[in-house]
């Protein structure tokens, strides 16, 4: 599954990726970020914003998402390669 996350604080205030993500810290939004999660049958916490293929697209594009040693803007092209790519990771 696909969602958007934010990084947990421990006691000492350092923070990690929490334990439900397996893979992440894709698309950064902010303090939010694109992972997927774990499927080992631990808890996934019910409050996470799940994101399908268009909701992916939605926000690279609204992120104004930018590709190459120039860092010019993405077209919607790049993007769904980009976000399908990011969905086959781990289907």
């Amino acid at each position: 599954m696909i969602v958007e996350y934010k990084f947990h604080r421990n006691r000492q205030g350092n923070k990690f990726i929490p334990y439900f993500i397996k893979d992440g810290g894709y698309f950064k939004d902010g303090d939010k970020l694109v992972g997927h999660t774990v499927d080992d049958g631990s808890y996934i916490p019910e409050t996470l914003v799940v994101l399908d293929r268009a909701a992916l697209i939605t926000r690279l594009t609204n992120l104004g998402w930018t590709v190459g040693i120039d860092n010019r803007l993405a077209t919607a092209e790049e993007i769904e390669t980009a976000v399908d790519t990011f969905i086959s990771k781990h289907d």
